[in-house]
């Protein structure tokens, strides 16, 4: 394994999984805006080169600010749009790759936007909810190419189905499935989540959730014809499980930590999650 495969791998535990639209399938009432500000801080020292997981030169960690909104145009149709900040830190050498070598980079990351509608309402006439969404990705301004960067630097859009369900006993099931493209080198890729949630009381719940993704194409990092430049068109693959545990503040207020684990990947990170969300509606 050579310097420059270990530290190209960098620029690919930055790209926060969690910047991958994450929706579900319950739409706002009609003229009713959702949103949530959210702090996110993951670290890790370790990586998967190809499926091998081998051991980082030293630490790298991320912190990232997220805003997310969501408006109900009616019953069935709804907007929502996401935006954040991000920094990363990592001390390298200039043996290790293209600079910047060890000061920290910031930027916006990608903008996500996106319009979903609800074809089966369970509230209704039908046993499931079931939206589609269609969404557009911006690229962020952020630096791609250096050790740290925060993500691939591409714009793309994505298409998903949503299915959820709420049963009388406190307990609610979602799941997603979608197919992202972006434009250049990154691979397309499918993604999935399922949810699962529990009201232990009118003010307090939790939750568990499973994530993965898997690219269509894309090489190795290490692979034969691999460069620095090529890192955006790695194949990156992950698995993701984690929790979550919500207090509803006031009736238009909440706030959840989270905690999630990669726990196989390719070509990826294998890092440790945290974060804070404060949600409102009015």
């Amino acid at each position: 394994m050579s310097r420059q495969s270990i530290f190209t791998v960098l620029a690919l535990l930055t790209a926060t999984q969690a910047a991958q639209a994450n929706s579900n399938p319950w739409l706002p009432e009609p003229g009713a805006i959702n949103g949530s500000v959210s702090y996110v801080y993951q670290t890790t020292d370790r990586f998967f080169m190809g499926n091998q997981l081998v051991k980082l030169p030293a630490d790298l960690s991320q912190h990232t600010v997220n805003f997310y909104g969501e408006y109900g145009l009616s019953d069935s149709l709804a907007l929502d749009a996401s935006l954040g900040y991000s920094s990363t830190e990592f001390i390298g050498t200039p043996a290790d790759g293209p600079s910047p070598y060890g000061a920290s980079l910031d930027g916006l990351t990608d903008t996500n936007l996106g319009a979903r509608w609800r074809v089966l309402d369970e509230l209704i006439d039908a046993p499931l909810t079931v939206t589609l969404r269609a969404g557009g990705i911006i690229r962020g301004d952020y630096q791609v190419g250096a050790l740290n960067a925060i993500g691939d630097g591409a714009s793309g859009g994505e298409f998903s189905a949503l299915i959820g369900r709420f049963f009388e006993n406190g307990i609610s099931l979602s799941s997603q499935i979608s197919y992202r493209t972006l434009e250049g080198q990154v691979p397309d890729n499918f993604f999935a989540s399922l949810k699962g949630n529990y009201s232990i009381n009118a003010k307090t719940s939790i939750g568990v959730n499973y994530q993965v993704q898997e690219s269509l194409s894309g090489i190795d990092i290490g692979a034969p014809g691999f460069t620095f430049a090529r890192f955006p068109g790695v194949k990156e693959d992950y698995q993701i499980v984690g929790g979550n545990l919500s207090y509803q503040l006031t009736p238009a207020t909440s706030v959840t930590v989270v905690y999630a684990k990669v726990v196989d990947g390719r070509n990826t990170s294998y890092h440790d999650l945290a974060g804070i969300n404060l949600g409102f509606s009015f």
